[in-house]
């Protein structure tokens, strides 16, 4: 017993004998009489009870009668449902975004999932270099992470940079009256600094800039989670330069923004996938819909 078996079934009961069964279906009556007669073998039961001019379901018939609108409805259903996910309407989407990249993702994900409702989207939220490894394991489609520095194995779609900048607790900005800072005004600050990743060397590059200005900050402490540090921020520890990028609208309230005075260090980040693989169309649609401003 199959579905077109099942569909054939219902057709003849609901056009109330196998002639007009036959013409709604586009096929000869024989044949539609052959696939009834294999039904019944099947089931080794009558389900219809044919007479001269008349015809009558039988109790089995209305049980089977009753399955097969159950059964069709469920096959429609899954067509829709595998349909969907063939157009990338449905299914997960598992994506990976660096702590420095989380504005990027902000800007776009609230219109994306008004477009695509039924797509279930699932975030890793790590540092990048722990992403590249994500993305190599194939646990997630791509991930907006910085840079890789090795690029041979892997499609970039490059964003545009974003400039490191001074925040500190709002409670302190009374020290800062200028919404620009240089590094001399704030090397006697306690300092948070974002610590070293594998394979990237902005933590490095950070230090360098201080260096090349014959400074030291005073480093009190070191994180890699940005949220993390951005609390410290707020709450008052020290302060901190971090990516402009990666400061959240939470901390609005709590923390004051000010540019750098000759800081000439920036994130390049990017939207990364593995050149061996192609893309889903759930990832296909994102990325398109992340590139509309």
């Amino acid at each position: 017993m199959d579905i077109k078996q099942l569909k054939y079934f219902k057709t003849i009961v609901d056009e109330g004998g196998i002639s007009k069964a036959a013409q709604v279906l586009h096929m000869a009556q024989p044949p539609l009489s052959q696939q009834l007669q294999r039904l019944e073998k099947e089931l080794d039961t009558i389900l219809i009870k044919r007479y001269t001019q008349q015809w009558q379901l039988t109790e089995t018939g209305k049980v089977l009668y009753n399955h097969a609108i159950q059964m069709l409805q469920e096959s429609e259903i899954i067509k829709q449902e595998i349909q969907e996910m063939e157009e990338g309407l449905k299914g997960t989407l598992s994506i990976g975004i660096a702590y420095t990249c989380v504005s990027y993702l902000i800007k776009h994900i609230h219109t994306f999932r008004e477009a695509y409702p039924n797509i279930f989207v699932k975030i890793w939220e790590v540092d990048s270099s722990y992403l590249e490894e994500l993305l190599i394991e194939q646990k997630i489609e791509f991930p907006l992470m910085l840079l890789p520095q090795t690029l041979e194995n892997y499609r970039v779609t490059c964003l545009p940079k974003e400039p490191f900048v001074v925040v500190v607790p709002s409670t302190w900005k009374e020290r800062f009256l200028k919404r620009t800072v240089n590094l001399k005004e704030i090397i006697d600050y306690p300092f948070l600094v974002l610590g070293p990743m594998k394979g990237y060397s902005v933590y490095e590059n950070m230090l360098s800039n201080f260096h090349e200005h014959q400074f030291s900050p005073n480093i009190v402490m070191e994180c890699k989670d940005i949220s993390t540090l951005l609390s410290l921020v707020a709450s008052g520890v020290g302060i901190s330069i971090v990516p402009k990028s990666g400061i959240q609208m939470i901390f609005n309230h709590d923390i004051e923004v000010l540019e750098i005075e000759n800081f000439h260090l920036y994130i390049e980040p990017a939207i990364v996938s593995l050149k061996k693989n192609g893309l889903t169309k759930a990832a296909r649609y994102f990325l398109n819909h992340f590139t509309i401003e």
